[in-house]
């Protein structure tokens, strides 16, 4: 069974943003006087640069292991239960939180105007691989826009 989508994206995510720290600790390094302080930094910008790419070698491995259809196989979406409107945000209930294994909730942003959380069903998480047995299912989506407003998320009928 291959990653939930979410996975991968926490891996790019931290590899981006250690991507930027280790541009800032450069910066730092660069207006440094103190030559210790600047071996210090050094050695940060090491294990950040780890970091990165441990991170960039596991959202590779789990991009390659997905296949086609993986995100449908993993999140499914059925008609939602209800909608909450608010100003400027409106979100699309699909399963209750009762419905959910409290352990398992996980939040992914597609892109900047939605989250999306996942869960997986009451009794399908296993514990000792802190894993859903029968994959995820899609909690909500919040939109972070006006209702109506076209995005580029299908969901929204965008482009």
């Amino acid at each position: 069974m291959s990653e939930p989508i979410g996975v991968m994206k926490c891996f790019e995510c931290c590899e981006k943003h250690s991507r930027d720290l280790e541009h800032h600790l450069e910066d730092i390094i660069r207006v440094s006087p103190n030559p210790q302080e600047r071996l210090m930094y050094e050695d940060w910008i090491d294990k950040v640069r780890e970091i990165r790419r441990y991170s960039h070698s596991k959202a590779k491995d789990i991009a390659v292991e997905e296949d086609v259809g993986s995100k449908d196989e993993v999140v499914s979406f059925s008609d939602p239960l209800r909608v909450e409107r608010g100003h400027d945000v409106w979100t699309e209930v699909y399963h209750e939180k009762e419905e959910c294994d409290p352990r398992s909730f996980r939040t992914v942003k597609p892109n900047p105007e939605h989250i999306v959380t996942v869960c997986c069903p009451k009794g399908q998480y296993d514990e000792a691989s802190q894993r859903c047995s029968v994959g995820t299912m899609g909690q909500r989506i919040e939109h972070l826009h006006p209702e109506g407003e076209h995005s580029s998320c299908p969901t929204c009928g965008g482009a």
